[in-house]
């Protein structure tokens, strides 16, 4: 009887799966960026799905591509992406090593360390969920989560969860202080050690005219990574970051523009001696452009402040956004910072890519900070070359050599060499 039983149930399954099969209709949509394949009962309406999610589309490489598989409700205002990337690399450190996964400078041994270094990594690879529409309310519309694999032991990050609309963004994500559309094209995932780079949660507002303008302004999530010693104590912070930014874009086009930004910080500190909080003020001023012209072009970045460490690539792992003064116990103080990037870029068809870029960020010493602490990173310079190849439109394999140099501020030098190697499948 119970062997009846799971034979018409089993039947009875088959036969509703089946139906709900017959159901759907599936299309391939081709675009000149990526195919996508949609399942939906209204494929005539499949495309403006699509377009959202073509405009919607990050530029930076390290971002996943359009997804390739959407789901598309009756209507065809709604559609839900499922997609991301298998990235391997193999990296090959020599003439000393970098005690990093990314490419950093700052982690460059200083002394004691491997002269070379094999290593394989996937954890760059990434899932995301995309939901895309359009509402009476937000217009068009975005909801979009993703992870990859650098959590700890290899376990999933975050790297955004936020809702977007032409207006605003709330959630996680990159940060405003921060031109994305400008960093250089690289395998290592770090980038140059000049470039500004955070994920904060967030809530910005923007606002673009037609002639090209376009402005924002953000309160995010403070994040700051200091050093405490006996006297001083870095610990819960009491205001949000607030960067803004002005943007002019030459005929709305994207891949000519400049971009001027700001930020302010309040990083709050505990003076232990006369057990008090007490905070200091920390700014930081940038500006980025990229110009194309044909199939070249060219990317650069500046940025100066004091208390901004933890948005830099290259120093926000040395616990520079605020230290204590060497001269005052139970104070702290902020270091001042300067860093920057240039690099170029050529297409040459639709299969080959080729870039370089040169990067450099310095801290200055006040207070004897120098003389405290001499073996402390001071100048950090790093310079990538890369070919990149596309195999089809999901496949694409590169090549890459960096070469790097960290200054301490003792006068002492090292210097390091990479080539990486990767393949990478977009899905």
């Amino acid at each position: 009887m119970d062997r009846t039983f799971r034979k018409i149930a089993l039947s009875a399954l088959l036969l509703s799966a089946f139906g709900v099969a017959s159901a759907q209709r599936w299309v391939e949509i081709t675009d000149d960026v990526v195919p996508m394949i949609c399942i939906s009962e209204t494929v005539n309406e499949a495309p403006d799905v699509v377009e959202i999610f073509q405009n919607s589309q990050s530029n930076y490489h390290h971002d996943p591509r359009a997804p390739r598989f959407v789901l598309v409700d009756q209507e065809g205002k709604w559609g839900l992406g499922i997609g991301g990337y298998l990235q391997t690399k193999i990296e090959y450190d020599f003439d000393r090593a970098v005690n990093n996964v990314d490419f950093l400078p700052s982690a460059i041994y200083r002394s004691g360390g491997p002269s070379s270094q094999y290593r394989m990594d996937m954890s760059n690879s990434t899932l995301f969920l995309k939901l895309v529409g359009s509402s009476r309310w937000l217009g068009d519309f975005t909801v979009y989560t993703s992870a990859d694999w650098r959590g700890s032991g290899l376990g999933l990050k975050l790297q955004n969860a936020y809702l977007s609309t032409k207006y605003f963004t709330v959630g996680y994500g990159i940060g405003t202080f921060m031109d994305i559309n400008a960093i250089p094209t690289t395998i290592d995932y770090g980038g140059p050690c000049g470039m500004t780079f955070y994920r904060s949660t967030q809530l910005q507002l923007r606002y673009g005219f037609d002639f090209g303008l376009s402005m924002g302004i953000a309160v995010e999530a403070p994040d700051v990574n200091a050093t405490g010693n006996e006297t001083v104590s870095v610990g819960a912070q009491r205001c949000p970051n607030v960067p803004m930014f002005v943007q002019y874009c030459w005929r709305n086009n994207i891949n000519n523009h400049v971009r001027i930004g700001a930020i302010m910080r309040d990083i709050s500190y505990t003076d232990k001696l006369k057990g008090i909080d007490t905070d200091k003020v920390g700014w930081g001023v940038q500006a980025s452009a990229l110009i194309t012209m044909g199939k070249f072009q060219l990317k650069g970045q500046f940025t100066a402040g004091e208390g901004i460490g933890s948005l830099v690539n290259n120093i926000s792992n040395i616990g520079v956004d605020v230290v204590p003064d060497p001269h005052a116990p139970g104070k702290a103080m902020l270091l001042t910072s300067e860093s920057w990037y240039a690099g170029m870029q050529y297409n040459f068809n639709s299969k080959w890519l080729a870039s370089a870029a040169f990067s450099q960020t310095a801290l200055f010493s006040r207070h004897g900070y120098a003389a405290a602490h001499p073996t402390q990173f001071r100048k950090g310079q790093y310079a990538v070359a890369n070919v990149f190849y596309n195999v089809s439109n999901n496949l694409q394999v590169g090549i890459e050599y960096l070469h790097g140099w960290r200054h301490d501020f003792d006068g002492h030098t090292s210097n390091a060499n990479r080539v990486n190697l990767s393949a990478r499948y977009d899905f």
